[in-house]
């Protein structure tokens, strides 16, 4: 008998939107899909927008492990720390998943591109 194993799937968004109901200002959200299949987010004051683009999940969730310490009071930092420091060790793997998801993308869009190209001999 044997078993596959399902690709680690890894992926980062960053939003700007309203996501404090008590509030009409715009913040950041940025999220990280972890190997249990479930989300870890953040946000961001839209003036202190995080730099994220092109950084791997490790990266990318270091910023908001250090975004929640920050906070005096979270009801959830425990919960959230502890599902990151279950994942640590996978690190190396999601950072790899990523890198090959966005390299596959890219050369997806590269070659829906080259259709627009002027070939050399009809310049």
């Amino acid at each position: 008998m044997t078993t596959e194993t399902k690709p680690l799937a890894c992926s980062i968004t960053k939003n700007l939107g309203s996501y404090n109901f008590a509030s009409t200002s715009k913040q950041w959200c940025v999220q990280v899909l972890m190997p249990d299949g479930k989300w870890i987010s953040e946000t961001w004051d839209q003036d202190d927008e995080p730099a994220t683009e092109g950084e791997p999940p490790s990266v990318v969730i270091e910023l908001i492990v250090e975004r929640l310490k920050s906070y005096l009071f979270n009801s959830r930092r425990t919960e959230t720390l502890a599902r990151v420091d279950s994942f640590r060790p996978m690190f190396p793997q999601m950072d790899d998943a990523w890198a090959r998801s966005q390299i596959a993308g890219l050369e997806r869009r590269i070659r829906a591109l080259q259709c627009h190209l002027i070939e050399e001999e009809e310049v």
